[in-house]
């Protein structure tokens, strides 16, 4: 990054303005910032879709840690990946790769998490991310090869227009049931 980080640094280590995030959009932003391939986006979605296309060759995905927080929630603990996405000694092109291979990795993993503990069930993959071609496949194929019925957007669109649809077919539901 050409520009002194030092205020940043500082304030993101007493949290300041550093808000927690489970938006896997700002990992892509914050992946696509460590492996060099964008500081300063001109537009939503820049980071992502520059590391979507300096993905170039399959790699292996990185193990990381899972743990299920105060409220039932899996999380996937990614510092493990940081020191992989800031090694400059490896082209970026590499980095951007074990980044999308350890995402859906994890993205796995937590599913069969949730259906350990709660029995077979559909999953749906929606929202910007699956806007992603290389996210897409490699969940898709980790997830079929675990047995899952995945279920994809074809008639409403796979970004967030998704996620509302999703939000009223659930809110849908649960009024249904409270009846």
């Amino acid at each position: 990054c050409p520009e002194d980080t030092t205020v940043l640094r500082a304030a993101w280590h007493k949290r300041l303005n550093a808000p927690s995030s489970s938006a896997v959009g700002r990992l892509f932003d914050a992946a696509a910032a460590l492996t060099g391939l964008n500081h300063r986006s001109s537009f939503e979605g820049q980071g992502p879709m520059l590391l979507e296309a300096a993905c170039t060759q399959q790699t292996e995905a990185l193990p990381l840690p899972l743990d299920r927080d105060a409220k039932g929630i899996w999380r996937s603990d990614w510092s493990p990946l940081l020191p992989h996405l800031l090694a400059t000694t490896r082209p970026a092109s590499e980095r951007a790769r074990i980044f999308h291979a350890s995402l859906a990795q994890a993205l796995a993993d937590q599913a069969a998490k949730v259906r350990d503990h709660e029995g077979e069930f559909a999953i749906g993959l929606c929202g910007g991310v699956f806007q992603n071609a290389v996210l897409s496949a490699e969940a898709q194929a980790r997830l079929s090869r675990m047995g899952f019925d995945i279920r994809l957007a074809r008639s409403v669109p796979v970004n967030d227009a998704a996620i509302s649809f999703g939000q009223i077919v659930e809110a849908g539901y649960a009024a249904s049931r409270n009846r």
